[in-house]
């Protein structure tokens, strides 16, 4: 199926399809903080680049049945992408590399707060590129967000500067690769990107982990699948929740896997919730709450 390009006034966003996003990034986050869980536990045994070897290789696996079961013309939804879609793929890779490097070299707590800045930049670049409105609830929640985000994570930013730039960075690409794929709704369908972005990024993650491969034991390889089943379940959300509003209105619910983290954390790995926490927390949901009551204020209106 090929989207050809459409008018402005046929590309309005209907209150169900916002809704829709909405319920989509939050499952989308979700499955993401299910996956670090994973992540986690089978750490102490295989390299990161394992890791995410196997987490774009169950997507890839996905999306081309997904293809296939669609009978989309792959090349041509390539082509029909063009450097967006190109963009997407290379820009959300550079993304993960840049966030693993920084992980392996800081304080997580210094890393996972930068990392939390992409929506901003998501924000930014769609009211630049795609002409998307910046209003202040918009800008006075994504604010609000990242101040819940660190009350919650307490970052001290003593670390090594480089790997924290790393960090920095990896949330500017990431920002970069969420714009260029709310870009390419007009041009390719949902499973053409994610097929694509699969494909460069597990050849990548392939080449990288070849000279520390380890032969995982058969739990750590179910917490590989799982790593991967999960990482797919997240960005088929959220590529679905581009796909249906603004970029600039769908990235704030990103924030939410602060909250899902912290509790799975909490759950399953035995890590404690400082008040700190759950503060933040509170301050985290609270933001995605007003976001959520002034987009229907606004589609009433």
């Amino acid at each position: 199926m090929l989207y050809s390009v459409i008018s402005k006034k046929e590309r309005l966003i209907t209150k169900t399809q916002k809704t829709k996003a909405i319920y989509l990034m939050l499952i989308s986050s979700l499955s993401f903080s299910i996956m670090q869980v994973f992540v986690k536990l089978s750490s102490e045994e295989v390299g990161t680049f394992e890791q995410t070897f196997f987490r774009n290789l169950v997507s890839l696996i996905i999306a081309a049945v997904m293809v296939r079961r669609e009978k989309l013309q792959i090349f041509q939804e390539i082509k029909q992408g063009s450097w967006a879609l190109w963009g997407r793929s290379f820009f959300g890779f550079l993304g993960i590399v840049l966030f693993f490097y920084a992980a392996g070299h800081a304080r997580q707590a210094d890393v996972a707060m930068l990392n939390r800045a992409s929506p901003v930049f998501v924000t930014l670049l769609a009211g630049i590129f795609l002409k998307e409105k910046i209003d202040f609830v918009k800008v006075a929640s994504t604010i609000l967000c990242l101040v819940g985000a660190y009350i919650a994570m307490q970052p001290s930013f003593d670390s090594n500067p480089f790997p924290l730039l790393a960090a920095l960075l990896a949330a500017v690409v990431s920002g970069m690769a969420y714009t260029m794929l709310s870009y390419c709704k007009n041009y390719t369908h949902p499973s053409a990107i994610i097929f694509h972005f699969s494909a460069l990024s597990t050849v990548c993650a392939g080449l990288m982990m070849l000279p520390n491969l380890v032969i995982p034991s058969p739990k750590v390889l179910v917490m590989l699948l799982m790593i991967g089943i999960f990482a797919a379940g997240g960005q088929f959300f959220l590529t679905y929740a581009y796909q249906q509003a603004p970029a600039s209105e769908v990235s704030i619910y990103q924030y939410s896997g602060v909250v899902f983290t912290a509790a799975l954390s909490y759950a399953f790995l035995g890590e404690t919730l400082s008040r700190s926490s759950v503060i933040g927390g509170i301050v985290i949901l609270g933001a995605i709450f007003w976001v959520f009551e002034s987009t229907k204020r606004q589609k009433s209106a």
